[in-house]
């Protein structure tokens, strides 16, 4: 292990601290991701035996940290028998059910922080490999790259879906664009009153469930109204949570949809690196009841810094500088439930996977929910499958079926959007 402590010999960042110690019995902040595979399954001891000759080149899984820890931690020898287990699933209906079981189980403590399920019996020709990672070891970046590096050895650095790939001229961050940014972040802290909602209270139960549409419909809505993918997907959630909270408040005043959303800020350098390179950027989106077509058009204007080299640089920028304390603070701020906005993150798995003659067919993500934030979703697209986890408070009726009313709404708009007079 010596090569890798020499890779993990570099401080901790005050979001993985931040990360460390606010996660709570009820909801661990555990995310990860459920891959679908064709073939027989495996014998478990197979898969550790694999997961082992890959070791060196993921150093993070080798990486953990005692709370409030300024560096890593790294395991002399990561024991594969009690990282890497399996399940017994009875049926394919019930394997989502098992899966969210799994993904709200603590992860070691004293030990890195992540463990890998074999999930067979309900198939004899489909199986599937669930991993989670505590957050504070890894972001949604750095899974994309566990994953590849596991399930696509051959992907160059380079070409990697873990970096943003904006990074690579390093633009320059002018003093006034940082403050802009920092601006932003000062903006997400207030109030707008989105979850005050009559016969709504937060409650610990945190509840799971999946969207899926083609990646296609994405992709077709964007072109009508030349956006990107993450505007259409920002945009309908944006639809379908206007018109949840005009259900419940009525003929009441709508008030704005504030949106926090992950913004990668990993460089090419630390591709296979533990920890969080994330930063936030906040949005607010109109609460008013809107025709698609404006509701994509104003989402379409209010999205410009999340696609801009020079915001991401300063984002990346301020958040090299933020202090432990103050990344702690802002985040148990914006868990507050009634400052908290919806938090909507995407990632593009861009090279297919598998292991070895066994395709990866489908990639269910796993998000958590931070604190008292009524709902967090995260889009993974992943060859022609487009599929979201929606992490949803119960104690908002009918949020819980939100992910059904975003299938809809995303359908109904590629109609919408393709039909030949809008052509």
């Amino acid at each position: 292990m010596s090569e890798l402590r020499s890779v993990l010999d570099m401080p901790t960042t005050a979001m993985d601290r931040a990360m460390r110690v606010l996660g709570s019995p009820d909801t661990q902040l555990n995310i990860g991701a459920v891959l679908h595979l064709d073939g027989q399954s495996p014998h478990l001891g197979d898969i550790r035996d694999y997961i082992a000759t890959r070791l060196a080149a993921l150093p993070a899984l080798a990486a953990w940290m005692t709370p409030g820890a300024r560096h890593w931690t790294v395991a002399d020898e990561v024991d594969l028998t009690s990282h890497v287990v399996e399940r017994v699933v009875p049926t394919q209906e019930d394997l989502e059910q098992v899966v969210a079981e799994l993904a709200r189980t603590p992860l070691p403590e004293d030990a890195p922080h992540w463990r890998m399920w074999l999930l067979r019996g309900y198939s004899p020709d489909r199986y599937a490999l669930l991993y989670l990672v505590h957050h504070s070891v890894q972001d949604a970046a750095g899974t994309l790259r566990t994953l590849e590096s596991l399930f696509a050895p051959g992907i160059p650095e380079s070409e990697s879906s873990a970096v943003y790939h904006g990074f690579a001229q390093y633009p320059r961050t002018p003093a006034r664009t940082r403050v802009q940014c920092a601006a932003m972040g000062l903006q997400s802290l207030r109030s707008l009153g989105a979850w005050d909602l009559p016969g709504c209270r937060p409650t610990d139960d945190i509840g799971f469930a999946w969207g899926r549409v083609p990646t296609s419909t994405l992709a077709s809505v964007a072109r009508a109204f030349g956006g990107t993918r993450n505007d259409v997907y920002l945009a309908s959630l944006a639809h379908v949570l206007t018109h949840w909270q005009s259900e419940i408040r009525g003929n009441a005043d709508l008030p704005d949809i504030p949106l926090l959303v992950p913004a990668n800020v990993r460089r090419p350098d630390e591709i296979a690196l533990a920890g969080n390179r994330t930063a936030t950027a906040y949005l607010r989106l109109p609460g008013a009841l809107l025709p698609f077509d404006q509701r994509l058009t104003s989402t379409i204007r209010a999205t410009p810094p999340l696609k801009s080299p020079t915001v991401r640089a300063a984002f990346r920028s301020n958040f090299d500088a933020t202090p432990t304390w103050l990344m702690r603070t802002t985040l148990s701020a914006l868990s507050n439930p009634r400052r908290a906005p919806a938090s909507l993150s995407n990632v593009v798995l861009r090279h297919p996977l598998a292991l070895h003659s066994d395709p990866v067919t489908a990639i269910d993500p796993i998000t958590t929910s931070l604190g008292g934030i009524p709902l967090s979703v995260l889009l993974l697209v992943y060859g022609d499958s487009a599929t979201a986890c929606f992490r949803t408070n119960t104690g908002f009726p009918g949020l819980d079926q939100i992910h059904r009313e975003w299938e809809k709404t995303l359908l109904s708009w590629q109609s919408d959007a393709t039909t030949p007079s809008r052509s």
